[in-house]
């Protein structure tokens, strides 16, 4: 069986709730994938992500480590932002909040960077839920608008992002303003 093959398989595994057995397929993988430095980085990655499914939380990051070493040294940028959010999430796990929030920044800020919205706003969800989950009511909703923030302007997402946002306001009465509209932004977009 090929690297890709196992790699597929494990994130197979990993999907049905087996994540003891994809974490297996993915060393296999890994083994098999000494000549791929690109596969070896998405294997390492998605084995963060399956160890920390599994409360293995040194070796999630040793995992990630080495898919971010990799990623770096291919100057793949997408494939930072990616494992970023990852490690955001198995510090999340491990109750390092704030460690995890500054991870997941990292990750929307670099994904943002390469024009990646709508995965930036995914993150930005990931810091709002997290903030939320503190009680930190209003940090959680100022991550959430920085995530609308930096959606393309006029885009149907953002717009009705904006009108969700602006809901609290009118239902507290009118106690948080809403956005103010972007001066330069276009009406015909």
């Amino acid at each position: 069986m090929t690297a890709k093959k196992l790699h597929e398989a494990g994130v197979a595994l990993f999907r049905a709730g087996k994540a003891a057995d994809a974490r297996q397929k993915l060393t296999e993988a890994l083994q098999l994938a000494q000549e791929n430095s690109r596969q070896q980085a998405e294997i390492y990655n998605d084995l963060g992500v399956v160890n920390r499914d599994l409360d293995d939380f040194e070796a999630a990051h040793a995992a990630l480590d080495a898919a971010l070493e990799i990623f770096t040294a291919l100057n793949d940028k997408k494939g930072q932002a990616q494992t970023w959010g990852n490690r955001g999430a198995v510090l999340e796990a491990e109750d390092l909040a704030e460690e995890a929030v500054e991870a997941y920044k990292h990750s929307a800020t670099m994904f943002e960077e390469l024009g990646e919205s709508e995965m930036a706003m995914y993150v930005w969800q990931a810091v709002s839920r997290l903030r939320t989950k503190q009680g930190q009511y209003i940090a959680a909703i100022g991550a959430y608008e920085e995530g609308v923030s930096n959606m393309p302007k006029g885009s149907f997402k953002r717009t009705v992002l904006e009108k969700i946002l602006k809901a609290p306001g009118a239902l507290l009465g009118g106690g948080i303003a809403p956005a103010a509209p972007d001066e330069d932004e276009d009406e015909d977009e």
